[in-house]
Order: C-alpha cells, then sequence, then structure tokens
C-alpha cells in the first residue's frame, strides 16, 4: 500500500469515529488551538510528504511559512499554520488527523486532546482526568499506524526544521 492511499483509508475512518463522537468534538474550521501550542512529532515518511505540501504552495505562503520556521520555538505555533488554517491540510501529519479525537491506545490508556481542558473537545464528558464515554477503540499512535511503512525516525517537527 502507498503512503497516499493509506492517508485516504486513515481519513475515512476518521470521518467516522468523528461523526461518532460528533457531539464531543468542537473542531471547526478556523479553530487552530491544536496548532497554536504543542508537541508536534513528525516521522521522516511524514516530514517528505510534508515538505511535498511546502513546495507546492504559493511563493507568498512559503515566504509566511519560512519566516514561523525562523521563529519557532519548541512546544509553539505550528509554522504551516496561515491565517488560523494549515497551508499544507492535505499533507499533515497523523498527529494533526488524529487529533481531537479521544482513543484507546497503549496498555488501555485513553489518549484525550488536550483542548479537553480548555473546555472544548470531550470536556462535558470528562471528569477526574478520565473521559466518562467509550473512546475510539483503535489506536490511533504515529508508530501504531505507520506499522507497515518504513518510517523513519520521529522527532518534533521544531528538530526536524530547525538548523541552529
Amino acid at each position: 500500500m502507498n503512503y497516499k492511499h493509506f492517508l485516504d483509508q486513515l481519513d475515512k475512518r476518521l470521518s467516522l469515529y468523528s461523526e461518532l463522537h460528533n457531539k464531543f468534538i468542537k473542531c471547526r474550521k478556523g479553530c487552530s488551538n491544536c496548532c497554536e501550542n504543542g508537541d508536534y512529532p513528525v516521522s521522516q515518511l511524514e516530514l517528505e510528504y510534508l515538505m511535498q505540501g511546502f513546495i507546492a504552495l504559493n511563493n507568498e505562503e512559503k515566504n509566511i511559512v519560512k519566516n514561523n520556521i525562523n521563529q519557532m520555538k519548541k512546544g509553539g505555533k505550528c509554522p504551516f499554520l496561515v491565517n488560523n488554517e494549515c497551508s499544507v491540510y492535505t499533507y499533515r501529519p497523523i498527529i494533526c488527523r488524529v487529533y481531537g479525537i479521544a482513543y484507546l491506545c497503549a496498555k488501555n490508556i485513553v489518549k484525550t486532546p488536550y483542548c479537553v481542558n480548555e473546555g472544548l473537545n470531550y470536556s462535558e464528558v470528562y471528569k477526574d482526568g478520565e473521559i466518562i464515554i467509550n473512546p475510539i477503540k483503535e489506536n490511533l499512535d504515529t508508530p501504531t499506524l505507520l506499522k507497515e511503512f518504513e518510517f523513519g525516525e520521529i522527532r518534533n517537527l521544531f528538530d526536524w526544521l530547525k538548523n541552529d
């Protein structure tokens, strides 16, 4: 299976999961809370695909992204966020695709989006550090999803892009 086909299939599953938990997910176009302050673990395979999206940008967007990279700080705003929208949305990594969905990962630990602490996704069913509904029962962590690919090292996007 090629990576693009894999992403198409993943997006279909994620769409179904989002529909299933629609009343708990507050993500909408223009909401960039998850892109404003976070860690962005990205595999080498995802980075290469992401850079294809960067290459496809117009020169003005490329310059904005380059400037964002120069100002990027670990745990800060994603450099591909332009005017509160992902400039490389089609090429975004798995962490960005699955963010917002509560799912069951390794050792039966439920992974919830950070925005639950800010009154957003799942906040009405999140009590005392636990979600009180059934999470999605698929492990959506990047290494698990990419297990059939040579995905290379996983690093924070900051570490891939900064050349200091």
